[in-house]
């Protein structure tokens, strides 16, 4: 009987610890402060867009049609061919190359043809009490940018810079750390050598996190300038989002998105200016079909 008793132990301590899960990595410095952003200025757009994108069963094919009403009108028609190890495009050349070397360390480039100005090489590293970034731009001045954080998965300290390789400098620091909960997610960054200073947060009143509330508010030392941002979102079920914010400048924005399917969905968006009450609500429509 005691052995029995013994084997059930050993089997049960096995199990817990397969199920265990490992501990997570701090956010990399260019995620701080990213949901609340996200809350308050993604999808909000005045612009009228329709976007058609098809594929086949194996993901061989792909392409992509976007009509943006704006002034001028705007047409951009892409075909590419994508693989499980790079996606060349036809029309631009873009070549983007992906492999995750060890579990912890994930590496990209990207090169894009005949304009390879644009083109980076990436590479991030995630470790239990730290996570590394860094970034190389094939420039005809190319830069380095580094990032660094550190901490855990709940408090994270964090540093930003761009380093010139030409002229041997280092153009940009920033610094800054954040905080996050299973209900609320804060940070605050200084960058541009201290004159620019953001803080922000937002909050889940629910553990499903479908409705949720942010405030954004930044200060510019040189200028004088404050900024606040404050703003609201409800997912009200799998294929519905609405989303509100206001700002110091008295200007209300409003989404609406609606899923139609899997990876397509309609967004409608308004903006009113309080302090401009005879000018015409500005509305804006995109509508993003994936076939």
């Amino acid at each position: 009987m005691s052995n029995s008793k013994h084997r059930k132990r050993r089997k049960r301590s096995a199990g817990s610890s397969k199920t265990s899960k490992a501990p997570q990595a701090p956010l990399l410095f260019s995620n701080f402060g990213k949901k609340p952003l996200d809350l308050v200025e993604a999808g909000y757009s005045k612009d009228h867009k329709f976007s058609i994108s098809t594929c086949s069963t194996t993901g061989a094919i792909s392409t992509t049609l976007t009509l943006s009403r704006k002034f001028p009108p705007s047409l951009n028609i892409s075909v590419s061919l994508k693989f499980p190890k790079y996606d060349s495009s036809m029309i631009s050349t873009t070549l983007t190359l992906s492999r995750k070397f060890l579990p912890s360390l994930n590496t990209s480039a990207s090169l894009k043809l005949p304009k390879y100005d644009s083109s980076t090489l990436q590479a991030q590293y995630f470790h239990k009490y730290a996570a590394l970034a860094t970034s190389f731009s094939l420039h005809h001045t190319p830069k380095i940018q580094l990032s660094a954080s550190a901490g855990t998965s709940t408090l994270a300290f964090g540093i930003q810079t761009k380093y010139e390789i030409a002229s041997r400098q280092f153009r940009e620091i920033d610094a800054g750390f954040s905080m996050t909960k299973p209900n609320y997610d804060a940070s605050i960054t200084m960058g541009n050598k201290g004159d620019f200073l953001r803080a922000s947060y937002i909050h889940y009143f629910d553990h499903k996190k479908k409705v949720a509330a942010a405030a954004v508010i930044s200060r510019r030392f040189s200028k004088k300038e404050n900024a606040l941002t404050v703003g609201g979102s409800w997912i009200m079920d799998n294929i519905t989002t609405v989303k509100a914010r206001v700002d110091d400048r008295g200007k209300i924005m409003m989404l609406l998105k609606y899923g139609i399917k899997s990876k397509s969905c309609l967004t409608i968006a308004s903006e009113f200016d309080t302090k401009s009450l005879n000018k015409i609500p500005g509305i804006g429509l995109a509508f993003s079909l994936v076939l």
